[in-house]
């Protein structure tokens, strides 16, 4: 989201020191499937951005590649 786009009617969500605004349909459907959260991080290469991740890490995997492995 740009600095100065408007936030009227999106419902506002903090995680980790952040603010963040999301879409209140989109929202409550995400938190069927655990806490949202947002965090800032930057890699080994020195990229660096914004998560947004729902839930704990490998939850609802069982039987794909990704179980027993952070998403």
């Amino acid at each position: 989201m740009a600095l100065d786009e408007s936030t009227d009617g999106l419902e506002k969500l903090d995680s980790n020191g952040i603010t963040a605004y999301i879409d209140p349909a989109l929202s409550k459907e995400l938190s069927k499937l655990g806490d949202i959260q947002v965090d800032y991080i930057i890699n080994e290469f020195g990229q660096s951005g914004y998560t947004v991740r729902v839930g704990e890490p490998g939850t609802g995997c069982a039987g794909c590649s990704c179980e027993g492995s952070p998403s």
